[in-house]
């Protein structure tokens, strides 16, 4: 009992300590708070109080997190259905992208794959690279070196607006599929990354 109560004074006193971050800022701190308190494989289930209700607990399973006002399925952590394994953490653990346009292109594979109609914007793409920690300082540069490269590895699929400042929805083509796929693959199975 007396190693919970020491938790939960620690615990206490990092929701304390960020109390007044801002909420993305805040969910990066204290996961970065928490993994020097406990470490990486410390055992250490997120507190319940930060984490939406599930049946991830019921399973036995680390609960997703998701900030408040989110929609389910926003959050990051377990991955259930056809996302299933496509964290952007587990792509990275495997792939490092060396460029911006892979970086963007990795961000599209992992938001694609949950998604019925297989679109992403380069808003989520950039929210997606930025929780990551590889944020693009111009993913639309990015986006478009994945659009003009020979063959394309992604595709605009539509256009929302009449300015220039349009939303615009991008998929991710076959050989962009392959592309990434085959880069972690490769990295996952030579032990480090791919090699041109």
């Amino acid at each position: 009992m007396e190693d919970l109560r020491q938790v939960k004074e620690l615990l206490d006193e990092i929701n304390s300590a960020i109390s007044s971050y801002d909420p993305v800022l805040k969910e990066r701190a204290r996961d970065l708070l928490l993994e020097r308190a406990f470490g990486r494989g410390g055992g250490m289930l997120r507190p319940r109080a930060a984490a939406p209700q599930g049946e991830a607990e019921s399973q036995g399973e680390e609960p997703a997190r998701r900030r408040p006002g989110r929609p389910k399925g926003s959050g990051l952590g377990v991955r259930r259905g056809p996302r299933a394994g496509m964290s952007m953490g587990a792509l990275l653990e495997q792939w490092q992208p060396e460029t911006m346009a892979e970086r963007a292109l990795l961000g599209a594979f992992a938001l694609s794959r949950g998604k019925p109609d297989k679109t992403v914007t380069s808003q989520s793409i950039n929210a997606e690279l930025k929780r990551a920690g590889i944020p693009v300082p111009n993913i639309t540069r990015a986006i478009e070196s994945n659009l003009r490269g020979r063959p394309a590895l992604m595709v605009q699929k539509k256009k929302m607006g009449t300015t220039r400042q349009a939303r615009k929805q991008y998929a991710i083509t076959p050989e962009g599929v392959a592309f990434v796929e085959g880069r972690t693959q490769a990295a996952s199975a030579g032990g480090g990354e791919a090699e041109d």
